[in-house]
């Protein structure tokens, strides 16, 4: 039985994640023995409907380190992400860190460097990315289906104005789908605001992609290749299932799903989004 702590139960994707421990048969060797929030309410809000009768709330995320196995850390601030899951990194704890992995690039690898060194797995990130029609799209951009990729455009919602660390709360979604389809070496990042709207262009060497951050009602990717143009509505339905599994997969096996590059990059890319913002130029992305 592995014992899963759950951080941040604030955010709603706790409580998603919560009920496919409580109501899927194929998680039964998984169970929620304690939360932990900033404040009690929303652990008892997933205790009482996920039917928990033997889960501790504690005051302290320290309180609960010998009570979990696991641990799955949500908080709405990424600001939290690195007190809430490098102590238990540190204790040989496989940890779920959610969007944002961090807001801070030094805190991203210091995770990253001490999970190495204790041989200890970790993932997380937006789950945009376990889409299967983003999961489609990378396929097809590597098979060069559409001949020479001569530019992209992808669109989520996400605001400089978020009481949850402003750009980082929402942006890593767009971030990590643009990362999974086009690859991992974005080189440099131009962004403007421009009526309250953020529009940034991810430069790779053999193409740009727009990332168009506007708070429409529909997702939408288009590219545009030497031999079609593709243009699809993205759909986020069964994200949390997918990248679910994946913790599971992880803790039952010892391996993390991602890369190293693919939960630091998100946080590299944001970092420069935010910079070209206030500097008002093209900044480069240093790796």
């Amino acid at each position: 039985m592995f014992r899963v702590g759950m951080l941040g139960t604030e955010n709603s994707h706790a409580l998603a994640f919560a009920k496919e421990i409580c109501f899927k048969e194929e998680y039964k060797d998984f169970k929620i023995t304690a939360f932990y929030a900033l404040e009690k309410a929303p652990s008892e809000n997933i205790i009482e409907k996920c039917g928990i009768t033997d889960a501790v709330i504690v005051d302290n995320p320290l309180e609960m380190m010998d009570l979990v196995d696991c641990v799955i850390v949500t908080n709405r601030h990424g600001k939290y992400h690195k007190s809430c899951s490098l102590p238990f990194i540190e204790k040989g704890k496989p940890a779920f860190i959610d969007k944002p992995f961090t807001i801070d690039p030094a805190e991203a690898r210091e995770i990253l460097k001490t999970a190495k060194q204790k041989k200890v797995p970790v993932s997380g990130g937006s789950g945009c990315k376990y889409s299967p029609q983003i999961l489609e799209l990378k396929k097809l951009v590597e098979q060069e289906t559409f001949g020479r990729i001569y530019s992209g455009v992808l669109n989520f919602p996400a605001s400089v104005e978020s009481e949850y660390g402003g750009l980082y709360f929402y942006a890593s979604h767009l971030v990590e789908m643009t990362l999974a389809v086009y690859g991992m070496d974005i080189k440099a990042i131009s962004a403007f605001l421009n009526n309250g709207h953020i529009t940034a262009i991810a430069h790779y060497d053999k193409y740009d992609i727009t990332m168009q951050f506007a708070n429409s009602k529909k997702y939408v990717s288009v590219i545009y290749g030497e031999t079609d143009v593709d243009v699809r509505y993205l759909d986020m339905s069964g994200i949390f299932i997918a990248e679910f599994k994946d913790f599971v997969d992880m803790v039952r096996t010892g391996k993390s799903p991602l890369t190293d590059d693919q939960l630091l990059m998100p946080v590299l890319v944001m970092n420069a989004i935010e910079k070209s913002l206030e500097q008002k130029k093209t900044v480069r992305i240093d790796r």
